[in-house]
């Protein structure tokens, strides 16, 4: 049955069954008592009919209620203190909610102060509601709509975050209280994002810089997928959690379905979610290859055997079978992904002590790939099979020192990789076989020690942390033969071993009730990744070459500084604003290796290059952020972000006919892969007591020009997508999610989205979709 055909019958079965309902929405702001500033992520509850929901990144929110009747409202916020709110009338405007802070600073902050927004840099955050809405079926596609972020496709599923320019293992990301992924495949098809159903979120958190030390290793920024975890209740209740979504174009369908509850005892969760999508037609009606098919499992158990105990345990299994990559020489044929996870965290301890988490976990990925689909498979048939294991645990103490909060404590991660491929000469006599090794029992291990103190004063907030990492890694011999066994290339000498010290400091002030002014200093350490240093000759980057790791590079170290000023009048709405210096010591680069050296394994490519540090690299950028006040019949959103970076001197090789011929030195070549001036406007209007809200939103990109002459970076053109989306909330049970993206049909590409193999031809983004997204809870 068609997905829409399917929704439209859940529709009418539902509208049968509640066309007695009398709802209405009351919406509003949570500010923070100690400086007026909007709360993020508030839990508000209905206790009459039982409806939640969550503030947004701006503490606005949303929730239905019963007519004629009286309604209470819990909010909740761990590091706030719980509010009842009685209400006899339904209000003629928005409300304004104010939580008192917890003089025992019981919440885990993040850095720069989760609870209270009063980050020393820009801080985003995502909500679940804001998930829902979309019909983007893929985390990294969701990323790269944010301010001053992007993403690398490469294929129909897997888009590989950028913020600010730094992307990779550049950036921490990590699920929930730390468990981080290992992706399978070279070209990273599948970063640690693409492991995780996007339905499954409860939250996305976004921190920009090298500042949130106690998280792990922390270069570029942190992106911290939170999913929706079991929830302890007084009694005995159960919950029904389904979604289903269907659209045009880009035909395919998404669903999910979950049931969760418990008592004060026990809590459970138990989820699973099947997505299934096919090719698409750009603006211009040329067809793309963009299938996919993707399903997974998740359990979840928490027990507290008294308050303030609570422990968790889960387990996650999800399945990816037949996505297209036309970008890449390979598609994903099969992924076979486990997570295990077991997490504490424990609360009353007594006045000095806040709270106590640890949490371990272990995530095991078995990736396959071909090139079945391939032109050149008429003559190589390849396969290649990854298994990449990370696993790993932190531990953290939370407690008074003197006037202020010390959080401090250790984690561990090892990784760890390897696999084949094996190479049938189909055209050959007796069709012979070569088996390569892809990562040659790859291993890298990761200590690190943590401390973060956070200090508030009437006007100030003080942060310093800092962090010690010790960072070993070994291999087998990187080592390539020919088909005759011939030895190509070897290196033995594959042992590396670094010890980082990473620092960072800010500091808000809090000039007035309506105005802050931030600002934070860091550095930021991290040492090569496992393909730096062990990759062999594989063309894993932008540019056409063969690559090899490098096991004697140096750590890359990050020097920043971020300056924000933030706007807050319950009239006017809210404004911040950013700017960053980077200034990146040893980055980690390429040179070309003589082929007298070693020849290119790869049909078509240039050369062979060598991962190598150079001196520095500069990174600057900007942000901006409006939102208006929450008001009765609508509200608008405006933001733009910038970002650009500059390799003092780099070598660009001249190419003839496909062959290299020279080279020649390019000054201040933009660093490559960075995302052009964007800027986003939205606009909402609220009908029907807030039942339904029709919006529309308008992207607008730059033109890409500063591109890198030595990675013979293209430009990218300039676009403008139009997207109409409608929220309809029928009820407290239903509600519907639909709209058109792009609207005009415009014919466009991403700057980020990498090239098709065998072609000039960027990897053109999706024409017109009509789509719509059907909410049950129950």
């Amino acid at each position: 049955m068609n997905p829409l055909q399917y929704v439209s019958i859940l529709i009418i079965l539902w509208i049968s069954d509640l066309a007695n309902a009398q709802t209405t929405y009351i919406s509003g702001v949570v500010r923070s008592s100690e400086n007026n500033q909007p709360i993020a992520h508030v839990e508000i509850m209905n206790v009459q009919n039982d409806a939640s929901t969550l503030t947004d990144h701006w503490g606005h929110f949303s929730i239905p209620v019963m007519e004629n009747s009286v309604t209470v409202l819990i909010f909740r916020h761990l590091g706030y203190e719980t509010d009842t709110l009685n209400i006899n009338k339904i209000p003629d405007k928005p409300l304004e909610v104010v939580l008192l802070e917890k003089v025992s600073k019981l919440t885990e902050v993040e850095v720069f102060g989760d609870a209270n927004q009063n980050s020393t840099v820009l801080q985003m955050e995502i909500t679940r509601i804001d998930l829902e809405k979309t019909p983007i079926q893929d985390i990294g596609s969701f990323l790269r709509t944010e301010p001053n972020m992007g993403g690398i496709r490469k294929g129909a599923m897997g888009i590989d975050p950028v913020i600010r320019g730094f992307k990779y293992t550049q950036l921490n990301v990590q699920i929930n209280g730390g468990t981080k992924i290992e992706g399978g495949c070279p070209n990273r098809m599948d970063p640690a994002t693409a492991h995780v159903d996007i339905s499954d979120l409860q939250k996305i958190t976004i921190n920009k810089g090298p500042y949130a030390l106690k998280y792990g290793p922390n270069f570029g920024g942190m992106i911290r997928l939170v999913t929706r975890e079991p929830t302890f209740n007084e009694s005995y209740v159960t919950h029904l959690n389904m979604m289903v979504g269907g659209q045009t174009n880009y035909q395919g369908y998404k669903s999910r379905l979950n049931v969760d509850g418990g008592n004060k005892l026990l809590a459970y969760s138990l989820s699973t979610n099947w997505n299934k999508y096919g090719d698409y037609s750009s603006g211009n009606g040329e067809t793309m290859q963009g299938a996919s098919n993707n399903y997974n499992l998740k359990g979840q158990l928490g027990i507290q055997p008294v308050a303030g105990q609570k422990f968790y345990v889960g387990y996650d299994r999800s399945w990816g079978k037949n996505i297209d990559f036309p970008t890449l020489p390979m598609d994903e044929r099969n992924d076979n992904t486990e997570i295990y996870d077991f997490s504490y965290l424990g609360t009353g301890f007594g006045e000095v002590v806040h709270f106590i988490r640890a949490h371990i976990y272990n995530s095991d990925v078995n990736h396959e790939m071909d090139n079945k689909s391939r032109p050149f498979s008429d003559t190589v048939v390849a396969i290649s099979n990854i298994h990449a294991i990370n696993t790993g645990g932190r531990f953290a103490v939370n407690f008074d020192l003197g006037k202020g909060v010390l959080e401090a404590g250790s984690g561990f991660e090892r990784i760890s990789k390897d696999g084949t491929r094996s190479k049938a000469m189909i055209m050959q006599p007796n069709m012979p076989v070569l088996f390569e090794d892809l990562w040659n029992n790859s291993l890298v291990n990761n200590l690190g020690l943590f401390a973060e103190y956070q200090y508030k004063t009437k006007r100030f907030d003080w942060i310093a942390s800092a962090r010690l990492d010790i960072n070993q890694g070994n291999s087998d011999r990187m080592t390539r033969y020919s088909m005759k066994g011939d030895t190509i290339f070897m290196d033995a000498n594959t042992k590396s071993n670094y010890t980082n010290l990473s620092l960072s400091a800010g500091a808000t002030w809090h000039i007035n009730d309506h105005q802050n002014l931030a600002v934070a200093v860091g550095k930021g350490v991290r040492s090569p990744d496992i393909t730096e240093r062990f990759i062999t000759l594989l063309p894993v980057g932008y540019d056409n070459y063969d690559y090899l790791g490098n096991p004697q590079l140096k750590p890359e170290a990050n020097h920043e500084l971020d300056l924000n000023w933030a706007y807050t009048n319950s009239r006017l709405g809210n404004l911040t604003t950013g700017v960053l210096f980077s200034l990146v010591t040893d980055y980690i680069s390429a040179v070309m290796v003589p082929t007298s050296e070693v020849k290119p394994q790869t049909k078509g490519v240039l050369g062979v290059k060598r991962f190598i540090n150079i001196e520095k690299a500069y990174l600057t950028g900007f942000e901006i952020n409006y939102v208006t006040p929450a008001r009765r019949f609508w509200d608008a959103a405006f933001s733009a972000a910038y970002t650009t970076g500059i390799n003092p001197k780099a070598t660009r090789y001249l190419i003839e006919s496909g062959q290299v011929t020279g080279e020649e030195t390019i000054n201040n070549d933009p660093l490559p892969e960075i995302p052009p001036l964007e800027a986003n406007v939205a606009f909402y209007v609220h009908l029907l007591k807030n039942q339904l809200s029709p919006g529309i939103k308008w992207r607008m990109v730059a033109a890409q020009n500063q591109v890198s002459k030595a990675y013979y970076e293209k430009t990218s053109p300039a676009f403008t997508t139009l997207e109409l989306v409608v929220t309809y909330h029928y009820s407290d049970q239903v509600t519907l999610y639909g709209g058109i993206s792009n609207l005009s049909n415009t014919n466009y590409y991403e700057h980020l989205n990498r090239r098709i193999v065998g072609s000039s031809s960027p990897y053109l983004e999706p024409g017109r979709i009509c789509y719509l997204n059907l909410i049950i809870n129950l």
